[in-house]
């Protein structure tokens, strides 16, 4: 049990294929009334939300499609790298971060479609598209860089990560996320020189002018962490590795 939601109803509505018309106002409404709460109080939230999605989408008793608008299709050539962070603490679990972008990303997109070609997927069930130890996926990055450097696939280069905030980026682009909380640090060397690594081994071909960081592409966002640009800014420290 929880403060912010009836996990009992909860759990009833998401049997629904379109549970999202339900969910997502409640969360509007949840949000507003945590407009002036504290910071512990508003992690709690998150807390309670994304544990009860990753619950269930582990048990499987989440309603969700079957390729309901085969996303893929529309990969173009990679000419982009753009570099995030988790904006959490180390060691967020693949379960966790596929639960967030569902309710973040996917669930909102389907309530509310903002492109004229994928009106036809209001009151859909939700699919990513993306399979992953026999689940539906919604895991937004291609690459995740653990602390210690270890490199892990979270989606494969042909597959279109929903990550950018920018359609037209995600469509050319893979995307690199730092499993840290990088607000007011900067990633490690070991960090950096993985990064650096994976891009040399697999994306030697993009232009160094087109590995961005996801602020450069999508201005409501501080992603990947304040420190990342400007004079002292670990941008410029990471080209310099790449360049090594």
């Amino acid at each position: 049990m929880n403060d912010f939601f009836d996990e009992k109803q909860w759990s009833e509505i998401i049997k629904k294929p379109n549970w999202y018309f339900t969910i997502i106002p409640e969360l509007e409404e949840i949000k507003k009334k945590l407009d002036n709460a504290s910071k512990d109080k508003i992690e709690s939230y998150k807390e309670a939300v994304y544990s009860f999605f990753e619950r269930h989408l582990k048990e499987g008793t989440l309603a969700l499609g079957n390729q309901i608008g085969n996303w893929d299709l529309e990969r173009k050539p990679i000419d982009t790298i753009i570099i995030h962070h988790t904006k959490n603490p180390p060691g967020m679990s693949l379960e966790r971060l596929s639960a967030m972008e569902l309710v973040r990303l996917y669930a909102r997109y389907y309530f509310d479609p903002k492109h004229p070609t994928d009106f036809h997927i209001k009151s859909q069930p939700i699919s990513s598209g993306h399979i992953r130890d026999g689940r539906q996926s919604f895991l937004p990055y291609h690459w995740f860089i653990r602390n210690g450097g270890n490199i892990e696939r979270l989606l494969e280069d042909n597959q279109i990560g929903w990550q950018a905030g920018d359609w037209e980026v995600n469509c050319r682009s893979v995307a690199i996320c730092i499993d840290d909380d990088l607000s007011i640090s900067e990633p490690t060397d070991v960090i950096l020189e993985a990064v650096a690594e994976l891009i040399k081994d697999n994306y030697s071909n993009v232009p160094r002018e087109n590995i961005l960081g996801h602020r450069e592409v999508n201005l409501k966002t501080e992603c990947p962490g304040n420190l990342f640009l400007g004079p002292n800014g670990w941008k410029d420290k990471f080209l310099k590795i790449l360049e090594e």
